[in-house]
């Protein structure tokens, strides 16, 4: 699931015309919305304090200062999302744990070789699910790196530059 995180301070009124267009989108579009007030002691304080509301698109930095309904779709349209191997890879963990607790039950019962067919193939299961799963956060991990460079808007009117 997506992660968008929306960095405001107090007062602002662009931040609560944002966090109401993301409550709005939230309803048509699944991701998950993190509202992050910002303070002086905050890491990201100096850098976002100036241009707020900052929108975060996982973990990709999208727009600053005054947004629009049709930049906030079209970012959290545009950024990039698990593939079918992510979900297949999740799944397969599952079914690698559940075959590696039948192998566990038929050890208990005394059947030695039904153990180790199921706990040994469990494992297997599980393992290239890992495999799956990490190989497609890699792949997410490089596209959000070229998403975030491809889509940063500049800063509001007025407001500094980030360096």
């Amino acid at each position: 699931m997506q992660v968008v995180e929306l960095y405001v301070t107090e007062g602002c009124g662009l931040c609560k015309e944002v966090r109401r267009l993301l409550k709005e989108k939230q309803r048509h579009t699944s991701f998950e919305l993190r509202e992050i007030n910002l303070h002086p002691d905050h890491p990201k304080y100096d850098e976002y304090f100036l241009a707020v509301p900052v929108v975060v698109v996982d973990g990709s930095l999208v727009l600053r200062g005054v947004t629009t309904e049709a930049q906030l779709a079209g970012a959290i349209a545009k950024a990039p999302k698990p593939s079918f191997a992510f979900y297949a890879g999740k799944f397969l963990e599952a079914l690698g744990m559940v075959t590696t607790a039948f192998g566990f039950m038929y050890g208990l019962l005394g059947n030695m070789w039904m153990d180790l067919y199921f706990f040994l193939s469990g494992i297997g299961v599980f393992l290239f699910g890992l495999f799956l799963e990490k190989r497609d956060q890699r792949r997410l991990e490089r596209l959000r790196a070229s998403f975030a460079s491809s889509t940063t808007t500049p800063a509001a009117p007025g407001s500094p530059s980030p360096s």
